[in-house]
């Protein structure tokens, strides 16, 4: 039960970060940068404790994976509502179903099932966004995909210790996106205390609390539970872009997101 708890923490603060992201206004690679460096400090203060070098084997690989999903998924949504976006970005859990099953792990069918209603109603939330670019679909989706390997390589590193483990896996992300500004040309400094606010803000709320309760939990369950329920974020990001950005779907919109719910709920629900 207190892992279900945890999950619906996890699920409504990881909710927050479209928006925190859309109000920094900072291209995705900048805010990613920031995001995860801060993050790491936090950790780093919480755990005390510096990566051993077989920790590395993991967190180089998910640490490259998460910034690729972040600084993409954050860019697409300048090309794209939130909803939209956000929605592409959580079929990630399509992504990590597949990668954990070719890894070993049993998916049931009344998981995949789940899955695919969910994804049903973002096919169709998506038809309901008017505002959307290719590129930001495009990104989107190269979000997702970074965040199958990304939580897939959470789930086996089970055998490692979890603080040393987060600690690396954010720092190396914070390197990877640093990279990755320099490849773009994205400036990391020179931002206005406003955004360096926002970029705190989503450190502390998504990245340490959301992110980090994720991580703890995927090594004590299913790939497919952890990652079907953050397909709730859709939910949570496109209530909070209705109320703070003004960002406005249709009725048939909102119908949509209902689905998505009973999808989660038939992923996620201990019926066996």
């Amino acid at each position: 039960m207190i892992n279900y708890l945890l999950l619906t923490i996890a699920v409504m603060a990881v909710s927050s970060a479209s928006i925190l992201a859309v109000l920094a206004g900072a291209p995705g690679t900048a805010a990613s940068f920031w995001r995860f460096l801060i993050s790491s400090l936090i950790m780093l203060a919480i755990y005390r404790t510096l990566p051993a070098r077989r920790v590395m084997r993991y967190s180089l690989i998910s640490g490259f994976a998460l910034a690729l999903h972040m600084s993409a998924w954050i860019e697409s949504l300048f090309h794209a509502s939130v909803a939209l976006s956000t929605a592409i970005v959580c079929t990630h859990s399509i992504f990590s179903g597949i990668f954990a099953s070719l890894l070993g792990e049993r998916v049931r069918l009344r998981e995949v099932l789940g899955i695919l209603v969910a994804i049903a109603g973002i096919y169709m939330l998506s038809g309901a966004d008017y505002y959307a670019e290719p590129v930001g679909v495009a990104l989107a989706f190269i979000g997702a995909v970074a965040g199958g390997v990304y939580f897939v390589s959470a789930k086996f590193s089970a055998g490692e210790n979890f603080g040393e483990y987060v600690v690396s896996t954010y720092i190396t992300a914070a390197i990877f996106a640093g990279i990755f500004a320099v490849l773009r040309g994205d400036a990391l400094t020179g931002y206005s205390l406003e955004t360096f606010t926002y970029f705190a803000l989503l450190a502390i709320i998504p990245m340490s609390a959301g992110h980090t309760i994720l991580n703890y939990l995927i090594r004590r369950m299913k790939v497919v539970t952890v990652t079907g329920s953050v397909l709730g974020e859709v939910v949570g990001s496109t209530i909070l872009a209705a109320l703070i950005l003004g960002q406005k779907l249709t009725v048939e919109a909102y119908i949509y997101l209902s689905v998505i719910l009973l999808g989660i709920f038939i992923a996620v629900a201990k019926v066996d």
